[in-house]
């Protein structure tokens, strides 16, 4: 149990996302409750359009980035006092982290030395990785500085659906021997995950947490004659959010009944136009808004004047889902 004044590192993929608003929210809930907390985000994020919370709380102040430079010159500039850094610090996690035959080209590139130097030096109480994809490579820095914190790992979708079919077998076997703990999100995926060779005694379902109760004040909605349904929902636009399923279905509904409605959609994504094309298809852009990415914040308020709120879902043609 995390008590006051232990630390904790979150090993994310890109930080932030927008559609990821509940990572932001635990960082939150755990600093609130006087847990220290440290990002290593492979990739960098775009903070435009996040929840407010992460300035009001100066997430960037503690955010390490594990990325290097695409400019070969400018990356091995910036190497060089890495490369200082783990020869004082650690000599053999440089041997490590520049070992060819073991990593190819992540060590031939330095990925692998930039993934590693951001954690020398540091302590945790617990390593918490966010997605299996990522607790993969948390696993390599594992190894390379012979770290030997605890670490638990959480998965979230894609990485127990589509990439069983993706990659090999093999994929998951370091972080099924070092990870003390998982976290799923329903018994489904549960299923799918022991299904896959993981210890049961260590998976333990917890819907996704960081969200803040409080943040969604209750409103009765009253619906007045005459007075146009609105219905909400939000996502990413990518397939496995069924948002094209929700567009056939509101087009059956338009033609079934005679009552004034209309959906509005928050959110975007790489499926946005063909979203937009069906929506012109389908004749149905009298009755559905697309507002776009909102900052948590705005969605919430924008959600209170709705009446229904609606949550489509599938399983993508690569077998990614929920």
């Amino acid at each position: 149990m995390l008590v006051k004044g232990k630390k904790i590192a979150f090993v994310v993929g890109t930080f932030p996302v927008i559609s990821e608003t509940w990572l932001i929210n635990q960082v939150v809930g755990l600093k609130k409750r006087g847990i220290d907390v440290e990002i290593f985000s492979f990739t960098k994020g775009n903070p435009e359009n996040v929840s407010e919370k992460f300035h009001e709380y100066t997430m960037a102040e503690y955010i390490h980035y594990l990325d290097m430079p695409e400019n070969k010159v400018l990356r091995f500039f910036v190497a060089i006092p890495k490369v200082f850094h783990l020869l004082i610090r650690n000599p053999t996690a440089l041997i490590r982290a520049l070992n060819f035959r073991r990593y190819g080209w992540q060590a031939a590139s330095l990925e692998t030395l930039f993934w590693a130097e951001s954690f020398v030096g540091k302590d945790f109480d617990l390593v918490h990785c966010h997605f299996g994809t990522v607790a993969t490579k948390f696993m390599e820095i594992r190894y390379i500085l012979g770290l030997k914190n605890k670490i638990i790992t959480s998965f979230y979708g894609m990485d127990v659906s589509r990439i069983f079919k993706a990659k090999d077998p093999s994929y998951y076997d370091e972080v099924k021997k070092w990870t003390s703990q998982f976290i799923v999100m329903s018994e489904f995926m549960k299923k799918r995950v022991v299904a896959q060779g993981f210890d049961e005694r260590k998976i333990h379902v917890v819907p996704i947490f960081g969200i803040d109760v409080n943040d969604y004040v209750f409103k009765e909605r009253i619906l007045k004659p005459g007075e146009t349904i609105q219905m909400g929902t939000v996502g990413r636009f990518v397939e496995k959010k069924g948002f094209d399923d929700l567009l056939r279905a509101l087009a059956i509904v338009k033609q079934k009944t005679d009552k004034k409605f209309n959906c509005t959609i928050i959110g975007d994504g790489p499926l946005r136009p063909l979203l937009e094309t069906m929506t012109k298809e389908l004749d149905i852009g009298d009755v559905v808004t697309y507002t776009g990415y909102m900052k948590q914040e705005e969605m919430i308020n924008r959600l209170q004047n709705m009446h229904l709120y609606l949550q489509s879902s599938k399983t993508a043609a690569d077998g990614d889902m929920e």
